[in-house]
């Protein structure tokens, strides 16, 4: 019989659907059929369309991925994270934006971001005068995704800007797969230089969070 520590091995993390769910609504919004995305992916439509029905991460990198080619958008988590209203995130949001500091909204952050997507490990390292973080895949194959990330790091930043009320550029964002250009988009919203197919972590310093704090994030 297969132990405790095995199971959690082969299990397969699961997620709100939260992404999966603004995906389909554009393709709605632009004419095209959203079924025949979740079908490709076996999926049920209530784990796409019930935000109490939980859908596997897997899933959710595949629909964004077919979605992003059915809509010809190659940054398709890019242009969702820009638009949608960040109360949808739910109560985890409300956590986050309701913290009293910035490094309390990043250990927020940190401690609920499994309850929106298990599959996402944020690490956030902190002394006296640094923070780094990081954000990392559990039990999914980081190769297999550039949608989700992208989404996950653009809402980030958008929730670090509203946390400190200011532009909040970045210092540096170092992320893991590839892309053959720079988008242009990326580095107008981020304002930092940017680094595809790079591992590593950076820090910022804690001096300049008020009233322009620079942030650096790394996908691993």
């Amino acid at each position: 019989m297969p132990s405790s520590q095995n199971k959690r091995l082969y299990s397969i993390p699961s997620a709100t659907g939260a992404i999966a769910r603004l995906a389909c609504a554009r393709l709605r919004e632009l004419g095209k059929d959203p079924a025949a995305v979740i079908a490709k992916v076996r999926a049920r439509p209530e784990q796409v369309y019930d935000d109490a029905i939980r859908l596997e991460v897997p899933k959710q990198i595949r629909i964004l991925e077919l979605a992003s080619e059915e809509l010809q958008d190659g940054l398709l988590g890019f242009h969702l994270a820009r638009s949608f209203d960040l109360r949808e995130i739910g109560l985890v949001y409300y956590v986050i934006a309701s913290s009293e500091r910035f490094a309390d909204a990043l250990l927020n952050a940190k401690r609920y971001c499994t309850v929106m997507n298990e599959g996402v490990r944020l690490q956030v390292r902190q002394d006296d005068r640094t923070v780094s973080i990081a954000l990392d895949y559990v039990d999914i194959d980081r190769k297999s995704d550039r949608h989700q990330i992208e989404f996950w790091l653009v809402t980030m930043v958008r929730i670090c800007r509203q946390v400190t009320a200011t532009r909040l550029a970045l210092r540096h964002l170092r992320i893991r797969h590839r892309r053959d250009e720079m988008p242009a988009e990326f580095k107008s919203f981020l304002g930092a230089m940017l680094n595809f197919a790079q591992i590593g972590m950076r820090s910022f310093s804690q001096r300049q969070w008020h009233p322009s704090p620079l942030l650096a994030v790394t996908t691993i």
